[in-house]
């Protein structure tokens, strides 16, 4: 037997979509461009593969695991990909992983772990 009922399980979608959109951030995403990419190199074109609502979280690094420097939660069907970059203001941030967050089967959310790019 589920722990959730079906109106129970789209409330609990409804509810976390809400506050995503409430936080009233978005991020341009941009999606490194089909061609020759030698070693994985950073300097490839990126090109924009469109906008998404977020909520970004920058906890101080300290408190973040590795060299992240911010968390986001996105949307479930919201397309984003590790390797992908998100421009959230003026600043540019490196997807790092992307996790499907769930509760009691789920899914509500995705947890994006960030890098950010500095201006070299």
């Amino acid at each position: 037997m589920p722990l959730l009922s079906g109106p129970e399980r789209a409330s609990a979608v409804s509810d976390v979509r809400a506050m995503i959109c409430a936080s009233g951030q978005e991020a341009v995403v941009l999606r490194g461009e089909a061609g020759e990419n030698l070693y994985g190199h950073d300097e490839e074109p990126f090109a924009e593969a469109g906008t998404i609502p977020l909520e970004l979280d920058r906890t101080p690094p300290e408190d973040l695991p590795g060299d992240i420097d911010a968390v986001a939660s996105v949307l479930p069907e919201a397309d984003v990909r590790a390797e992908d970059r998100l421009a959230i203001g003026a600043e540019l941030f490196r997807v790092q992983t992307v996790e499907e967050e769930n509760l009691f089967g789920v899914m509500t959310h995705k947890m994006l772990k960030l890098v950010r790019i500095h201006a070299g």
